[in-house]
């Protein structure tokens, strides 16, 4: 904040001989009833925190009384900058910012009764703007500096995760890797004794385990990645049929599995100026979202050209399809937050996949749509825009 800001000129520029007076009179007045307004609407703070309270309040409260008898910006600097200290204090103090919008609110309310009660009149409109604009300017300059406080404990917390995420996630994979080699050594063997059927299926059983475990991992690290870090998308020419025919080759395995059909329509001149990676990554986790959750019918793979309203750009409508269960239209609004799962259907996960998806859309500057019914299925699709990046208004070319 600074004193410079309009909104602080009657403050800083004209002086309240009376208010100020009034204010000053009052000053273990206001202390006190504050003291008392706080322990009873906030009964978890301690004898310390409101001993500390005891010590700051009255310089902030003699700051706001200078500010209020000086014609000169430099009162009201020094009582932004005081107030400071005060909202650093309630950070270390473990308040949360609901608490401090609580204590200075009964602060306002009660600097206002002790200073018309010390005036013994009503406050004007004048007296009271300014009265009111020195509380703000301690307000806000502590609100902000408690918040600042917050973000950096928040990024310092994120980014020791996110390392921590990294290095857990690189010995368990090359553990795991180890062992998925030694139970496919074993499976060999076992194959070739009679009498092991069921143990080889075992061992299949574990590899599949293992790798469901080393795919979970590869979801979190690219939802870290994706929150954490600023992503620059690569613009180039991207092949959408040859994209989608590399992701949907690699899931080809899981839908045979499931005893699934596959339809991919992709016109052979579907090329969008992207970032291939991103689009994998939104099309590959639709997919195989649509794959796990489908229990039997098609999942279809569609590109379809779109045409601004002027004619001179276009974009693509990338979706997929299943026959599944469908979402229930409660669960519709939180689908793409991070770890929330509805209806599972007994199938395993983080919660990932479509929170993932969503990321790399805003990243593409594109648009991400569901439409779903119980019982008939749900449709993903992915708008891309015309161009680089931006939303752009569009019709489908039909």
């Amino acid at each position: 904040m600074s004193v410079d800001d309009q909104t602080l000129d009657l403050l800083a520029h004209h002086a309240f001989p009376r208010l100020a007076a009034a204010l000053s009179a009052r000053i273990s007045s206001i202390i006190h009833a504050w003291e008392e307004a706080v322990r009873q609407t906030l009964p978890n703070g301690d004898e310390l925190t409101l001993k500390q309270l005891r010590n700051s309040v009255p310089i902030i409260l003699q700051e706001m009384a200078d500010a209020l008898a000086s014609e000169t910006p430099l009162a009201t600097r020094e009582l932004v900058e005081g107030s400071k200290v005060h909202g650093q204090a309630r950070f270390h103090e473990h308040y949360n910012v609901r608490e401090l919008v609580v204590e200075y609110r009964l602060l306002r309310r009660i600097i206002i009764e002790q200073v018309s009660a010390e005036l013994n009149e009503r406050l004007d409109e004048r007296q009271n703007v300014a009265l009111n604009m020195a509380v703000d300017a301690a307000v806000q300059s502590g609100i902000v500096v408690f918040t600042d406080h917050q973000r950096h404990q928040i990024r310092v917390a994120s980014e020791a995760q996110s390392k921590y995420m990294a290095f857990l996630s690189h010995d368990l994979r090359n553990n795991l890797n180890h062992a998925t080699l030694v139970l496919q050594l074993l499976g060999s063997r076992l194959a070739e004794l009679p009498d092991c059927s069921e143990s080889v299926q075992d061992v299949e059983a574990i590899q599949r385990s293992i790798f469901q475990t080393i795919a979970g991992m590869d979801r979190l690290l690219q939802a870290e990645r994706l929150r954490n870090e600023a992503v620059a998308p690569k613009w180039e020419p991207v092949d959408l049929r040859l994209t989608l025919s590399e992701i949907t080759a690699r899931l080809s395995h899981e839908i045979k599995e499931k005893g699934l059909m596959l339809s991919v329509d992709v016109p052979e001149s579907a090329e969008a100026r992207t970032d291939r990676e991103l689009i994998t990554l939104v099309m590959q986790n639709l997919l195989g979202n649509a794959i796990k959750y489908s229990a039997k019918g098609t999942v279809s793979v569609t590109a379809k050209s779109v045409v601004n309203g002027d004619g001179s750009d276009h974009g693509w409508v990338l979706g997929v399809s299943d026959e599944g269960p469908g979402i229930a239209p409660e669960n519709l609004s939180r689908l793409f937050d991070a770890f929330t799962r509805g209806d599972t259907h007994g199938q395993p996960g983080l919660g990932l996949g479509l929170s993932i998806a969503s990321q790399a859309t805003k990243l593409l500057g594109a648009k991400l749509e569901v439409e779903s019914k119980v019982g008939v299925g749900s449709t993903f699709r992915l708008l891309l825009p015309g161009g680089k990046a931006g939303t752009t208004s569009a019709r489908l070319d039909g």
